[in-house]
């Protein structure tokens, strides 16, 4: 295992939740460092500088401006205040000191991660070896680049024209009814849920075919002409040694599952969320980039404000170097690998953090970085049948925790191919941006949910939340039951629990077109209750009694039809204790 002093000064990163920033001791730049010659062949590497201070010798701080407000409403309603010191810390820009003094050594620069305190750059083994000699460098680690079994050569083929699913409900969700039937994401759609107001972030390779603009696919255009495409960055081009260019559209095709509505062909949880979108890789039949690019990526997200990140990446190999070794069974411990803690330290910032297991099974610990990090929602794989998909990766960890966490459709998935046409494809690429567009959906309906949050919703209501293992983690997610878990929490979060001097029944018929039922029984009278209405976002909607009841049972009749369809929670409230339960109301 590499050790952890190649990382920022911090504790064991992999514990981000628990644990703040230790004391940070300040080294003084050497300037007699001699000029480092250049002959040999270069591989790329993190260089981890020791702090972060200025010309003054003081430490650099946040410049104003640096995060949206969006990210620090984030953070403010998300994040785990307790970490701050550390954060700040991070969140600071990187030494302009240090930095001229290895432009004067002729270090030419790539890419620079605050959080990581660290930049990227081509060295030779000897130029290696003395800019780790440097007073200012605590250390330095080839870059790793992705691993093929995460991004699967896996061909988009010609959908069968035959749905698979025999439970869809109507036609508009076309083939892909049966990749959100899995996960139980249909009714959720149907009621309205979509992800609206929510801001999801996708890493990945190329969102457009050549030629074309990032998010014009069919399926896809529907964001930018609503105003919803926030930004799409490429981070591959920052290397002019390694022009990134091909024809590989993962991206695009990931990005469908999520986030696509085109009636009649696909239809995806979330796909009234806002997006960002960062190009980190090119396509893996023609070369990898490094892991460089996605720590931007998810910096870059984070200071925008980006409620949600996806990725179906993943990094086990370094660059080529033949003198050292790819992170091995034992680096996947949440500790090492450097996408895994970038991911768990946005997770620390509030940030719901996704992304594929892998497509490295059927072994044991066949996971990839940032799948093993402990805030990281590591998505497997399984088929149309709900039988495990056989390339999904498993678990354990290193250190012995469960992985993946949860599951969605992996094979004969629906994807975006072309400028406007679909196919079926396989990979847990493809189950990891199904959930991420379940969270949004979540964060939809409970906002005020922080990561570990989303996490315990989507695993206590999967399929064998009662009995996890390293197959399919908790289980299928189930969409429907872990957004009315939501809606339940951000109702009733902050108020006593149930009453036992009366019930509310669940009020019939649920669901309803016009008018809703409810009968309240009462074991003694009470002299003052309330029922009340909420839609999705908590807001009051209606009163439906607000008085005393009688020993008994009293019935009580809500007209719902000024509400549109939807999910809506009912809270019966009295002397401070409260039952609540959902009700939905149906279109016409």
């Amino acid at each position: 295992m590499v050790p952890n002093s190649v990382l920022p000064p911090s504790e064991n990163p992999s514990s981000i939740p628990f644990k703040m920033m230790r004391h940070i001791t300040l080294f003084l730049l050497l300037l007699s460092t001699p000029y480092i010659a250049f002959a040999q062949e270069r591989t790329k590497y993190w260089i981890f500088l020791s702090d972060k201070v200025d010309i003054a010798g003081k430490n650099t701080q946040v410049e104003e401006g640096y995060l949206t407000d969006n990210a620090l409403l984030r953070r403010t309603l998300r994040g785990q205040p307790e970490a701050a010191a550390m954060i700040a810390f991070q969140d600071a820009p990187i030494s302009r000191v240090y930095e001229d003094d290895l432009l004067q050594k002729d270090i030419t620069i790539i890419n620079r991660s605050r959080w990581l305190n660290a930049v990227t750059a081509k060295l030779s083994e000897e130029e290696a070896k003395q800019i780790a000699s440097l007073s200012y460098v605590r250390d330095i680690r080839p870059v790793a680049v992705l691993s093929t079994s995460t991004q699967p050569n896996i061909p988009v083929s010609p959908l069968i024209p035959e749905r698979v699913s025999s439970n869809c409900p109507s036609a508009i969700f076309g083939n892909s009814c049966n990749q959100l039937d899995v996960v139980n994401a249909i009714l959720p759609i149907q009621r309205g849920i979509n992800g609206d107001g929510v801001v999801l972030g996708f890493l990945d390779t190329k969102f457009n075919i050549p030629g074309s603009r990032p998010f014009t696919h069919t399926s896809l255009k529907h964001i930018p002409d609503d105003g919803r495409l926030m930004e799409v960055r490429d981070f591959t081009e920052r290397d002019p040694a390694q022009p990134c260019g091909g024809t590989n559209t993962h991206g695009m095709s990931v990005a469908s599952v999520a986030v696509g509505y085109d009636e009649g062909d696909v239809i995806g949880p979330g796909y009234g969320a806002s997006i960002y979108a960062a190009s980190t890789e090119c396509s893996p039949y023609e070369r990898n980039i490094e892991e460089d690019n996605f720590v931007m990526g998810v910096e870059w997200m984070e200071s925008e404000g980006v409620d949600v990140i996806t990725s179906s990446l993943g990094y086990l190999d370094f660059d080529d170097d033949p003198g050292q070794r790819n992170y091995t069974g034992s680096d996947l411990d949440g500790d090492t690998g450097l996408t895994t803690i970038i991911m768990d330290w946005a997770a620390q910032r509030g940030i719901v953090t996704v992304t594929s297991a892998g497509n490295g099974g059927p072994g044991p610990q066949t996971l990839g970085t940032p799948a093993d990090g402990d805030s990281v929602i590591a998505v497997g794989g399984v088929r149309p049948t709900k039988e495990l998909w056989f390339s999904s990766s498993r678990g354990p960890t290193a250190d012995g925790r469960i992985k993946p966490d949860v599951s969605g459709q992996a094979s004969r998935v629906l994807v975006a191919s072309g400028a406007s046409g679909y196919g079926a494809s396989a990979g847990t690429s493809f189950s990891a941006p199904m959930i991420a567009g379940i969270v949004t959906q979540i964060l939809q309906v409970n906002p005020g949910l922080g990561p570990m949050d989303v996490w315990q919703v989507l695993t206590s209501t999967a399929s064998q939340s009662g009995s996890p293992d390293n197959d399919l983690g908790w289980g299928i997610v189930d969409a429907d039951a872990a957004i009315k878990s939501a809606i339940l929490l951000n109702s009733t979060q902050d108020l006593l629990p149930s009453p036992d001097k009366l019930i509310i029944h669940t009020p019939y018929p649920n669901p309803f077109y016009d008018v809703a039922h409810f009968i309240i029984e009462s074991v003694e009278p009470i002299t003052h209750a309330q029922l009340k209405i909420f839609d999705v976002l908590g807001r009051e909607i209606a009163t439906v009694h607000s008085g005393s009841l009688q020993t008994g049972g009293t019935p009580i009749q809500f007209d719902g039809r000024h509400l549109r369809p939807g999910v809506y929670a009912y809270i019966l409230e009295y002397d401070g204790k409260l039952q609540s339960g959902i009700m939905t109301r149906l279109g016409q």
